[in-house]
C-alpha cells in the first residue's frame, strides 16, 4: 500500500512525465538509489544489469526516477538508459565476426582488383610499345617501299635500254651478214668476170698466131 501511494505521489507531481519503458545500456551493473547520486540520505536499493527493463517515472537533470521490475522505485543516472534494448553480447560478437570476414573478403577482392589493374597497366604499356614499334616500322616500310619503287623504275628503264641495244645489235648483225653476203657474192662475180675476161684474152692471142 505504501509503494502504491508513493507511485501515485510521483505521478501527480508537477512536471512529472508519463512512465516510459527504457533499458540499461552497455555491459554494466548500475546501482539504483533512493536519492540522486551522492546527495544526503541517498541509500542503495538494487542493482540493474545490461538489458534490464525499467519504467522511467520522471527525469531531473542527469538523473531519472525509475520503477524496477521488482516494484522498487529509485534514481539512476541517465547515461545508463537507452530507448532500445541493447544487442545481445553473443549476437554483437557474431555480427562483428561477420563484419570482419566481410572486411577480409573485401581486402582480398581489392588485392585481386589491384593485381588485375597492374596486369592491365602492363598490357597497356606493352601495347603502347608495340604501337610505337609498328609506327616506326610503317615509317621504315614507307621508305623501303619508295626505294623499291625507285629501283623497279630504274630496272624497267634499264630493261628498255637493254632491249633497244639488243634490237640494234640484232639489226647490226643482220646488216653485217648481208654485207658479207653481198661482198662474197661480189667477189665471186668479180672472179667469174675476171676469169671470163682472161679466157677471152687467151683466145684472142691464139687467134693472132694461127695461119
Amino acid at each position: 500500500m505504501k509503494r502504491l501511494l508513493l507511485a501515485v505521489f510521483f505521478v501527480v507531481l508537477p512536471g512529472v512525465s508519463p512512465a516510459a519503458t527504457m533499458y540499461i545500456t552497455d555491459t554494466v551493473e548500475a546501482s539504483v538509489n533512493s536519492g540522486k547520486g551522492l546527495e544526503a540520505g541517498s541509500q542503495f536499493l538494487e542493482n540493474v544489469r545490461t538489458g534490464d527493463k525499467v519504467d522511467v517515472l520522471a527525469t531531473e537533470g542527469e538523473y531519472a526516477r525509475v520503477m524496477l521490475a521488482s516494484g522498487a522505485q529509485g534514481w539512476i543516472h541517465t547515461r545508463y538508459l537507452v530507448d532500445q534494448p541493447p544487442p545481445d553480447h553473443g549476437q554483437l560478437t557474431e555480427k562483428i565476426r561477420r563484419l570482419q570476414e566481410e572486411l577480409a573478403g573485401l581486402k582480398n577482392e581489392n588485392a585481386e582488383l589491384e593485381a588485375v589493374r597492374d596486369q592491365q597497366a602492363l598490357k597497356i604499356k606493352d601495347a603502347e610499345a608495340a604501337y610505337a614499334r609498328l609506327e616506326a616500322g610503317c615509317t621504315d616500310y614507307t621508305k623501303c617501299r619508295a626505294e623499291v619503287d625507285k629501283a623497279q623504275k630504274a630496272l624497267r628503264t634499264s630493261n628498255d635500254v637493254i632491249g633497244r641495244l639488243k634490237r640494234e645489235n640484232e639489226n647490226l648483225a643482220q646488216n653485217a651478214q648481208l654485207m658479207w653476203f653481198i661482198f662474197g657474192a661480189g667477189a665471186v662475180l668479180c672472179g667469174f668476170v675476171i676469169g671470163m675476161w682472161l679466157q677471152s684474152l687467151r683466145r684472142r692471142r691464139k687467134s693472132k698466131f694461127t695461119f
